[in-house]
């Protein structure tokens, strides 16, 4: 039986997860400190910051807290999104890179793959592993084996002794 070796999937694969999971924390970190911050206290120091300004009005400082306001709000939002879509993509990526180094369903891992690269965003260094992984999943065929034929197949016993020189 002849065994494709999966080696670059599985590579790929593993390369894609940590990044992922970097990626994952550095979001999870940055949105709990957000979430854990003072909302009047940054709207204070920003208000500091745009009074120095000359050309701002109270008008537009009264705007721009309301914005800050729906800026924070939408963040805190979108990024437990992105913690949740990340934690996915991850699980994902975890499950194809077992499928594929058993080399039990590659077509399965390959789909998987997709799924966690379009999960764990577009143009990122992680999603485009995962689509190189899953290509790879696709395209590699095990090679053709001929089992009547032994010089192609090596696993056939041979029945014949070796040939005595006279």
């Amino acid at each position: 039986m002849i065994v494709l070796s999966r080696a670059g999937e599985v590579a790929l694969g593993v390369i894609g997860t940590i990044l992922n999971v970097i990626l994952l924390v550095i979001v999870t970190f940055s949105v709990v400190a957000v979430g854990n911050a003072d909302p009047v206290e940054l709207k204070q120091v920003f208000e500091e910051q745009m009074a120095a300004d000359a050309t701002m009005t109270p008008e537009d400082i009264a705007m721009v807290n309301d914005a800050f306001d729906v800026i924070l709000d939408v963040f805190g939002i979108v990024g437990w999104v992105l913690v949740v879509t990340l934690l996915i993509s991850v699980i994902l990526s975890i499950i194809a890179v077992v499928k594929v180094s058993k080399n039990k369903s590659p077509k399965a891992a390959g789909i998987l793959f997709i799924f966690a690269g379009f999960l764990s965003g577009i143009l990122l260094l992680a999603p485009i592993l995962f689509y190189i992984a899953a290509i790879m999943c696709f395209v590699r065929k095990a090679p053709v084996q001929y089992e009547q034929d032994p010089y192609y197949n090596n696993e056939v016993e041979h029945t014949n002794p070796p040939h005595q020189p006279l």
